[in-house]
């Protein structure tokens, strides 16, 4: 009798059914077996968690060494309660081979299921937000304040979880949650403040659209088409135009359920630092003024140059008329036509462009190491220029550095 009071007490049952089998009753013993059935899904099921690990914000909250432990003793009482199974009548179970001692060995096999059920619901509760928030930090700079507050308030809260006294508390689960949604919300705030940067508005978008239809942008495409311009210059700006990207439509709601912008999927943490889009916008804006000066100079200082005096004297009148407007008023003509570009490149025909990009410069200015005497970088930049212009008549050659 004390022993099967035990076991009804065991599976959380009323202990006075146990008299109720002494008396030849049905109804008890299909509670029982209804309730072993019932506690031993439950412990396969949570040996399968177990063996997970538990992952919560991508770490593991049951330790190796502390999940084998667990399996033993989840397994163990699974056997037990699997050899009641064979107990299915009132006759059988007056003839329980367990004494109570037996019986209430597995009471701690039985608390840990609680425990670990206990645990994995409150990783399924908090298991949504802390998902966002791991996603969040990849998508922010490393070095960006919010990263370092979520990495202390992970390290925090795992610790709490793990540790029973502190995570069966009446207020955690509530405080965790609300810490949590407040790193959310953080998260939200400073994605926006990065995004407003980094992209266009919708008044922004329509000065580059038209800013790539400007007449200063196409003058310079057309100019381009003279070998002497510095083309990779103007390559360059058009780079910078098209890498601005614009969007305006993300809104702090959408943010709510993906913690990437789904209309540019813009991710701090891939672009590299820059100026604000804006900012960037009105530099270009700036910048194209100083090519069309910067490049209608070089037109003019080479049309003045004697070496190609000779070929603007040999031009047709037609094709002279064109040009000595623009040498005297030194302003390039306001519609830049066809003609006067085939004028142009066929005074400055004879001229030889040589192209120095930067990266060859400065590798041929090191070489020998650094640092060097004026001297000897000087030779060094002399013996450079003479290889690039081997064979080539001086007066004619012009230099285009990229």
């Amino acid at each position: 009798m004390p022993a099967l009071k035990a076991l009804f007490e065991l599976l959380e049952l009323a202990p006075g059914l146990a008299q109720d089998i002494t008396q030849g009753k049905e109804g008890p013993v299909q509670q029982l077996q209804q309730a072993v059935a019932k506690t031993v899904e439950k412990l396969v099921l949570t040996q399968r968690i177990v063996q997970t690990g538990l992952p919560f914000w991508e770490r593991k909250l049951l330790p190796e060494d502390e999940a084998q432990k667990l399996l033993s003793r989840l397994d163990q009482t699974k056997s037990f309660l699997e050899s009641l199974q064979a107990y299915s009548t009132p006759g059988r179970l007056k003839n329980l081979r367990y004494d109570v001692q037996d019986i209430r060995s597995h009471l701690e096999g039985l608390q840990a299921l609680r425990d670990i059920e206990g645990l994995q619901d409150l990783a399924t509760h908090l298991g949504a937000v802390a998902s966002y928030l791991s996603t969040a930090e990849a998508i922010l700079p490393s070095d960006h304040t919010w990263v370092e507050n979520m990495k202390t308030a992970r390290s925090e809260v795992l610790m709490q979880v793990s540790d029973p006294g502190k995570r069966t508390t009446a207020t955690f689960r509530q405080q965790t949650l609300h810490r949590l949604t407040d790193l959310k919300k953080a998260y939200v705030r400073a994605y926006l403040s990065l995004h407003l940067k980094a992209r266009l508005g919708v008044n922004e978008h329509q000065r580059k659209t038209r800013l790539m239809r400007d007449e200063r942008l196409q003058t310079l495409q057309k100019l381009s088409t003279i070998d002497l311009m510095p083309r990779q210059h103007l390559t360059e700006f058009q780079h910078q135009l098209d890498r601005l990207t614009s969007c305006f439509a993300l809104t702090e709601q959408e943010l709510d359920t993906t913690s990437v912008c789904q209309h540019c999927s813009y991710r701090p943490s891939s672009e590299p630092p820059a100026a604000p889009a804006r900012a960037v916008l009105d530099t270009l804006d700036s910048e194209l003024d100083t090519l069309v000066a910067d490049w209608t100079q070089t037109l003019l200082t080479n049309l003045e140059d004697p070496t190609t005096q000779g070929n603007l004297k040999l031009l047709k009148p037609t094709s002279r008329k064109l040009l000595d407007p623009f040498l005297k008023g030194r302003a390039l003509p306001g519609e830049l036509t066809n003609d006067f570009i085939l004028a142009m490149q066929e005074v400055l025909s004879g001229l030889i462009p040589v192209t120095v990009k930067t990266d060859n410069l400065r590798a041929a200015l090191l070489a020998g190491g650094s640092p060097a005497a004026p001297a000897e970088m000087k030779k060094r930049f002399e013996t450079y220029l003479d290889e690039l212009t081997r064979g080539k008549e001086p007066g004619k050659v012009r230099i285009v550095l990229e």
